[in-house]
């Protein structure tokens, strides 16, 4: 951008420093406001929904402009990093001179996945950058949170990417780095058709001595060896080097873990399930964590969802959970008091990671002393349980005694107080400020001296940010005002004066303050060397405090909802007694329906028969549900349950469309499939809702039996919605196949939909009843019904012999007569809209003989 001469001095600054961010929205301080220009005044006024103006000229066209208050510019960086864009924020260095360009800087990077600040933050979902670095048939993964210096690896197959897709759904992280070079471009497409903000940096080899030093210093007791991730790190470090420095200071742990270090739970399967979020608009509403998240403190529920998306496959560490969830379970009045002081503690998690960011502000402060208040509180409360399960929490809560005296003595935590560092702390900072309450007790005694030397009883001085002290005098009084008065400001009214003596004492004043300013900066700053060198102490006790919470809320959960500890057993087989759904319950103002499953090696795949609405999609969710609750250490809603370990749950319900990527409704149905059937073990369970409906009745039926003998065959605990009822005959030939159907009752009414899970066979699926329920057409449904008991009379199909060619040559035959009948009904409807449209009165009989016969020659 070559420079306009004609441009201001202010704009010729603004386009020096737009150049050092090129790819980011450079928020400019001008005075009271931030003002945006050219393209990103454009995107932000649309983002913002802010009015978009124009200031001065550029090669002849005018510069556009959008600009925000000062004093809510947190609220509007937050949106636009939320929509995916990266904002410097360029502050005025120094105050305003008239005749001088104003020195400013850039003084904070602001990009979607290093953020820091609570308003810009979700309060209950965590903050993740991560790193996709390409390394031919297989990439690197790695995610940071920046607040708990958090880094966690794997490594991908790039071939196929449901694990990729897996682990997105997983983290959803705010923003995804990947190399400019290489490979990295074509995933770009990728990741953006997903959702995802998408960030370049180029790979920098040079770096390599650096970034392995760094390594060393930072993460010296993972045994991830560095040459394995060195790719990613060094893309994450010369990112975090140029646009957040002291992230690299805090990052502290990593962790490296394979795919299936946790129970398998890929992309469809998360949203099937609505784990986190709704299928209706993405929110956590009306889903498993909404359901379980009783925590009291943000880091609570943060925790809970990461535990929700990463079931466990380790029986130890799921007991342990377990363990602690009863033992506060059965002590409510223990488990009430600790929630009770854990709403004391706030934040914890993120506070701590501000303070390692060196980005803490006195409210942090302020929170700090709050949470450290209530330590001793949990301690002795957790002792008072008398449990061996709690006493890995009491080893990780430090009392913080010696802390909590220092912060005590220097900080003040009373709002009403002008001061922060505590008076008697600091002597020099004691006579200061005596200085100043002096000086103020002197300016009213040079008030009441003026008044009564000028006879002016309504004489006042008055402070203000521009003139200082000055003595305010009526214009009714101005006659009596003295000759040693100096006029410094006239103001409607009145006027207001100085005098020598005034101006002496504001200068001690003034003085006293800009003292008062440096010590206790320098003191402020003392106490925070203090405070950032505990924090691996605190957050080792954040850490605790963050699963004890979310232990409470799953027992708050369980209590509350009466749920059950599930019991684990090596056996293969799933058995659960009145199980129930535990969105769909607590959702639902009458009671929920129970249903009882046993999926055991003999009978570990079942057929589910029914009508639409009898509460096989449900019942098929809850099974997986109380699997996922199970496994992350929860109760589970049931009377009781008795379950395996499963390493893998798939699903495939519902029907969903991707046309940006140019894929069909039953295009994806068949890759969600293929991805069930290629990936299942036989340690799996496997959820499969009306697999086939997307195609051909034809193609359709031998799909989904293909899929049904496959399944049988690999052993996979699975439940199988169909309302291809001629499948029901495999269990004649695979063993291991039962049927069940959703059950309903036919009365004077109609249909009555029971809701329960029993053994056998549907007689129907009862379609057309559901179809007069939803209103339709009358004449509409009574033809469909007529096609019914068409098809039904024709339909000879031997129920002990469905591998019969004669099977499929009676449903092509089907298919051609329902072609036939849905001419006819062509016909007759169009028959129907002609004599719609007649005018009766004005028939003559001849004129309607006509119509008659003719409509009889269309219908032949």
């Amino acid at each position: 951008m070559s420079e306009d001469k004609s441009l201001t001095p202010l704009m010729r600054q603004y386009h020096a420093i737009k150049k050092l961010y090129p790819d980011m929205m450079l928020m400019f301080q001008v005075g009271d406001f931030y003002e945006l220009f050219f393209e990103d005044a454009q995107q932000a006024a649309s983002v913002l929904g802010i009015a978009l103006t124009q200031r001065g000229t550029y090669n002849g066209q005018p510069i556009p402009l959008a600009g925000v208050p000062l004093h809510v510019i947190d609220h509007y960086m937050s949106k636009l990093v939320r929509a995916g864009y990266k904002v410097a924020l360029c502050d005025q260095l120094e105050a305003a001179r008239p005749g001088k360009v104003v020195e400013r800087g850039v003084t904070r990077v602001l990009t979607p996945g290093t953020l820091t600040d609570t308003a810009l933050l979700q309060e209950k979902s965590a903050s993740y950058l991560s790193v996709f670095f390409p390394l031919g048939a297989t990439c690197l993964f790695v995610s940071v949170e920046l607040l708990t210096g958090h880094v966690v690896a794997t490594v991908l197959e790039s071939s196929a990417p449901v694990f990729l897709e897996t682990e997105l759904a997983r983290f959803m992280p705010d923003e995804i780095l990947i190399p400019r070079e290489g490979q990295g471009a074509l995933w770009e497409p990728f990741f953006r058709q997903h959702g995802y903000a998408v960030s370049f940096e180029s790979f920098d080899q040079g770096l390599f001595q650096e970034v392995f030093e760094w390594y060393k210093r930072q993460f010296a007791h993972t045994e991830t060896p560095f040459e394995s991730l060195s790719g990613a790190l060094i893309l994450l470090y010369g990112y975090l080097k140029k646009n957040n420095p002291q992230g690299l200071a805090v990052l502290k742990q990593l962790s490296f873990y394979l795919p299936d270090s946790y129970v398998l739970l890929d992309a469809s399967t998360q949203r099937n399930l609505e784990l986190v979020r709704n299928a209706h608009d993405g929110s956590s509403s009306h889903t498993l964590f909404s359901v379980l998240d009783c925590a009291v403190t943000p880091m609570g529920s943060r925790l809970l969802k990461k535990w929700i998306v990463r079931p466990l496959l380790a029986k130890e560490q799921i007991e342990k959970r377990l363990d602690v969830v009863d033992v506060f379970f059965r002590n409510h009045l223990s488990k009430s008091e600790l929630r009770k002081q854990l709403r004391t503690v706030g934040d914890f998690e993120r506070i701590i990671g501000r303070f390692a960011l060196k980005r803490a502000h006195v409210h942090d402060y302020m929170a700090l002393i709050k949470a450290l208040s209530v330590i001793p509180n949990l301690k002795q409360g957790l002792k008072e349980t008398s449990s061996n399960s709690i006493l890995s929490f009491i080893e990780r809560l430090d009392d913080f005694a010696t802390l909590r005296a220092e912060l005590d003595r220097a900080l003040s935590v009373d709002p009403s107080k002008e001061w922060i560092i505590q008076q008697g702390f600091n002597e020099q900072l004691d006579r200061l400020r005596n200085l100043i309450e002096t000086g103020a007790g002197a300016v009213l005694a040079l008030e009441r001296r003026e008044q009564e030397r000028t006879g002016i009883s309504t004489l006042k001085i008055r402070y203000n940010q521009v003139h200082g002290y000055g003595i305010e005098i009526t214009n009714a009084n101005a006659h009596l005002v003295p000759a040693d008065y100096l006029r410094v400001q006239t103001l409607a009214q009145r006027e207001r004066y100085t005098t020598q003596e005034l101006k002496a004492l504001e200068s001690d004043l003034q003085r006293a303050r800009s003292e008062v300013v440096y010590v206790e900066k320098e003191l402020f700053d003392s106490v925070k060397v203090v405070v950032e060198s505990y924090v691996p102490l605190l957050k080792q006790a954040s850490s605790a405090i963050a699963s004890l919470d979310c232990l409470l809320g799953l027992a708050e959960a369980a209590y509350s909802q009466g749920y059950v500890r599930p019991l684990f057993h090596d056996r293969q087989s799933i058995e659960i007694e009145q199980g129930r759904h535990p969105v769909v319950e607590k959702r639902l103002s009458t009671g929920f329906i129970p249903n009882d499953v046993s999926l055991t090696p003999d009978n570990s795949l079942w057929i589910i028969t029914g009508p639409n609405m009898g509460g096989k999609s449900t019942f098929l969710r809850q099974v997986a549900l109380i699997a996922v609750m199970a496994q992350i250490g929860s109760f589970v809603p049931a009377k009781a349950a008795h379950l395996p370990l499963v390493d893998r749950i798939f699903t495939r319900l519902g029907a969903a469309d991707n046309l940006s990527e140019g894929k069909s409704t039953f295009l994806i149905e068949m890759e969600e499939t293929a991805t069930i059937c290629n990936l299942a073990t036989p340690k799996s369970l496997i959820i499969l809702d009306e697999v086939g409906r997307g195609t051909s009745t034809f193609d359709g039926l031998a799909l989904a039996q293909s899929v049904v003998e496959y399944i049988a065959h690999r052993g996979s605990l699975c439940l199988f919605a169909t309302h291809y009822h001629e499948l029901t005959a495999l269990k004649d030939t695979i063993p291991t196949i039962g049927c069940y159907y959703a059950a309903s009752a036919k009365t004077e009414q109609g249909i009555v939909l029971l809701h329960q899970i029993v053994v056998g066979i549907a007689d129907g699926s009862f379609g057309l009843e559901i179809a007069a329920a939803a209103h339709l057409p009358p004449m509409l449904v009574a033809r469909a019904r007529e096609i019914l008991d068409i098809l039904t009379e024709t339909k000879r199909v031997s129920s002990s012999n469905t591998t019969d060619s004669s099977l499929y040559r009676r449903i092509a035959e089907l298919e051609e007569l329902l072609i036939q009948q849905k001419k006819e009904l062509q016909r007759t409807s169009h028959a129907l809209a002609e004599f719609a449209q007649l005018d009766c009165e004005s028939l003559t009989a001849r004129q309607a003989l006509e119509i008659v016969w003719k409509v009889k020659e269309s219908m032949r």
